[in-house]
């Protein structure tokens, strides 16, 4: 009898122990059997090793009242709804639920004993409650229950974000993880927004789900246009070699895309939200879509979207689309545009305001991406919105030479860059050339600001477009591009890539193609505008009077705009002629030391040398308003009678004999002075230069040079004094050119340099 008791007494031991480990296994706690457990306020509601794991959660119910939910991880970390019915879940909402049980902490614990029936009605978690269970693949296909809770309402209270200066949201919450626990407690967070819409709200109201770097392949097909032929279709499709490279058109004309517009597009489409979700069945949709969107990934996957006609809502009146998506079987309602610009007295002034560009693109697609919703009419879609506009889109620091020749006074001018050393902090160069005179120094502004216009002065339209096996010669013959009026050449730099031959580290230079471009000057009964072209492309533009405005051969504008250049070792003698007397201060580098004359007197002990070494520093710096043609009337008239003269004694080192091989190396001189336009291969001749022109200029003298003497004299003379704003004229006698000095620099050259 004895044994009998003991041995039913281990078996009910060993029953509790394996109801406690099914407990322990199933729950994660065996709270269960005690129906209690001890909470503290900061804590979470679930053990630590249950939130440590919650990123292997792959399963979750949620319900309310009426309906319930059960959603479960796929392969590629996304959520789908797989009962009652099958659909993409709001990744959103997932993320809120996870973010929420992972740090939602506990704020008080509301006693059993003061808890009353009307009470729990305010609490919410029996009324309007929500209750969410996360469970994860314990393996063998069985399920391991992380978290289980019940929403109620929100709660009055904000608690301390832990960093004492935020507060944050509280919610109701009940728990039967531990067991039949009936206690309330308040939490930290509030994702009660999430379900807002009911369970229904769950679905995912993006159509698209990519990310925008991975699209290599674009392919819009808009379907039953008014004004192609019945059943045709326009067809804009865009692709690139990886996602590293540059988008390009292909259809229906050969032209490179507009890098912000298509960025734009494949960033609202993922950001873009359906205004309702609805099964297949229940929406009854046309035959054939207005536009189908397809985009091709990376790895080969495609998304898709057919969009249907559009019509007005019957509630608001808002412009509404349906469409649908090749993976998911539901209907999205989309919203065409918003309500204001269909509706009051104000659309259209609305509407005008909205489309000034008063932001650059790259900011005006930041406040886009900051709204709400993405309209489908605000997508850029067609040929005309996706297109570049820029006429010879080329950065600038690709660019090494460039050639223009003018078939109107014959004129030619060469740019071309003298590289400079990062390590050694040498700048870049340019150099220009006009009609084969000896190379200048360029002003570094002025090549800019032609490049730039070059690359981002956007055309005014496109002429014709050519199909992409169409020959382009009766086209060029119609904008009279067969006989342009200039001729552009643009020689990008060579691509340097390193091999290891032999063993040995060997610099590899890879030539790029020069691009070739065509303008010619058209009139029409009304006005005169610009056809261009870029030779090897597919697209006649309509060329912006600002970009024309560029092209100049005229010195005077490329020069380098710093009225004199020496360095301080070279000065020897400063004259400043302004007095009845001149003053004449002499120069000793090695010394750093400074003498002088006024008239006869020596004035030695009265130069004051930081004024007169901040003079010699400013005097370098100023740069001239504008170089003048040497014929200039009006400056030579005011020139007759200078108010002012400084004049430069200055000892340079020769470097003549450098100077010759680079002239050399530059081809210039006969090819250059030709009267007529020459021919492409020609043109191609004068850019290839076969001599190592870029070292001759960074050639460094290591022995003894000659020394040559050289002087500079500056006049200066007033503008017409009734002018609202006075300047001065201004020659450089040694050569005769004249240019222009504001009011500020000419006062600046009247320096006080004695005490």
């Amino acid at each position: 009898m004895r044994k009998t008791l003991l041995t039913a007494l281990l078996l009910i031991l060993a029953l509790l122990s394996v109801g406690a480990a099914v407990m322990l296994f199933v729950d994660g706690s065996l709270a269960r059997l005690t129906g209690w457990y001890h909470f503290r306020p900061g804590m979470s509601l679930f053990p630590p090793e249950n939130i440590d794991r919650l990123d292997e959660v792959s399963w979750m119910r949620i319900s309310d009242l009426h309906d319930t939910v059960e959603c479960e991880k796929g392969t590629d970390n996304s959520w789908w709804i797989v009962a009652p019915f099958r659909d993409r879940m709001a990744p959103e909402a997932a993320e809120a639920i996870l973010s929420f049980t992972t740090h939602a902490r506990l704020v008080d614990t509301l006693p059993l004993n003061r808890t009353t029936r009307a009470s729990m009605r305010e609490f919410g978690v029996e009324t309007s409650p929500h209750t969410i269970t996360l469970k994860r693949d314990a393996g063998k296909g069985e399920m391991t229950t992380l978290a289980r809770f019940t929403l109620g309402s929100a709660s009055p209270w904000l608690a301390d974000a832990g960093d004492g200066e935020s507060l944050l949201p509280t919610t109701y919450v009940r728990t039967n993880f531990y067991g039949r626990d009936k206690r309330v407690h308040v939490v930290s967070g509030n994702i009660l927004p999430v379900f807002k819409n009911g369970l229904q709200g769950l679905r995912d109201a993006h159509p698209l789900h990519f990310v925008p770097e991975t699209v290599v392949d674009i392919k819009i097909t808009q379907h039953q246009l008014p004004q192609v032929p019945s059943g045709a279709a326009d067809v804009v499709h865009l692709t690139r070699a990886s996602a590293q490279s540059r988008w390009a058109i292909v259809s229906p004309t050969l032209t490179e895309a507009d890098e912000e517009k298509v960025e734009t597009l494949l960033t609202s489409l993922t950001r873009m939200r359906a205004v309702r979700i609805d099964d297949v069945e229940r929406v009854n949709t046309p035959a054939e879509p207005v536009l189908t969107l397809v985009l091709t990934l990376e790895n080969g996957e495609k998304k898709e979207l057919r969009v249907y006609n559009p019509f007005t809502s019957s509630s608001d009146g808002q412009p509404l689309c349906y469409a649908k998506t090749a993976d998911r079987p539901v209907v999205f309602t989309l919203p065409v545009e918003p309500r204001m610009r269909r509706s009051g007295g104000y659309a259209k002034l609305i509407n005008e305001i909205l489309a000034l560009p008063v932001l650059p693109a790259n900011m005006q697609a930041q406040v886009q991406n900051s709204l709400n919703w993405v309209y489908w009419v605000d997508l850029p879609l067609s040929l005309a919105e996706l297109r570049s506009k820029h006429f010879s889109h080329i950065a600038q620091k690709d660019i090494d030479k460039v050639l223009i020749r003018s078939a109107f006074s014959r004129q030619s001018l060469v740019l071309r860059l003298i590289p400079g050393d990062q390590e050694g902090q040498v700048s870049d160069v340019w150099m220009f050339s006009v009609d084969g005179r000896p190379f200048e120094e360029a002003d570094r502004e002025v090549v800019s600001s032609f490049l730039n216009g070059l690359s981002n002065i956007p055309v005014q339209g496109f002429l014709h477009d050519l199909k992409p096996d169409e020959s382009p010669l009766d086209s060029e013959r119609e904008f009279g591009l067969i006989r342009p009026d200039y001729l552009m050449l643009i020689q990008p730099r060579g691509c340097t890539v390193r091999a290891v031959l032999f063993g040995e580290d060997l610099p590899l230079v890879r030539d790029r193609a020069p691009r070739v471009f065509r303008m010619k000057r058209q009139r029409t009964e009304n006005k005169v505008y610009w056809a261009g072209m870029e030779q090897n492309t597919h697209s006649i533009c309509r060329l912006s009077p600002k970009l024309m405005k560029l092209f100049s051969f005229a010195p005077e504008n490329w020069r380098k705009r710093n009225l004199t250049h020496f360095p301080i070792s070279a000065l020897r003698t400063l004259s400043l002629h302004y007095m009845k007397s001149p003053l004449m201060l002499h120069y000793d580098y090695i010394g750093e030391e400074w003498t002088g004359t006024l008239g006869t007197e020596d004035i030695t002990p009265r130069i004051n040398p930081h004024r007169t070494n901040y003079y010699v520093h400013h005097l370098q710096q100023i740069r001239v308003k504008r170089w003048l043609p040497k014929t200039d009337e009006d400056a030579l008239t005011a020139l007759k009678n200078p108010v002012f003269r400084v004049q430069l004694q200055l000892e340079l080192t020769d470097y003549s004999d450098l100077e010759g091989i680079v002239m050399d190396a530059s081809q210039q001189g006969n090819e250059i002075n030709r009267r007529t336009l020459p021919s492409l291969d020609e043109v191609r001749d004068m850019l290839t230069e076969k001599n190592e022109t870029d070292a001759a200029f960074r050639k460094i003298a290591t022995g003894e040079r000659k020394v040559k003497k050289r002087s500079e004299t500056i006049e200066i003379a007033p503008s017409d004094p009734t002018a609202k704003k006075p300047f001065f004229y201004g020659r450089i006698c040694e050569d005769g050119r004249l240019f222009i000095l504001s009011f500020e620099d000419a006062q600046s050259l009247d320096g006080q340099l004695l005490d």
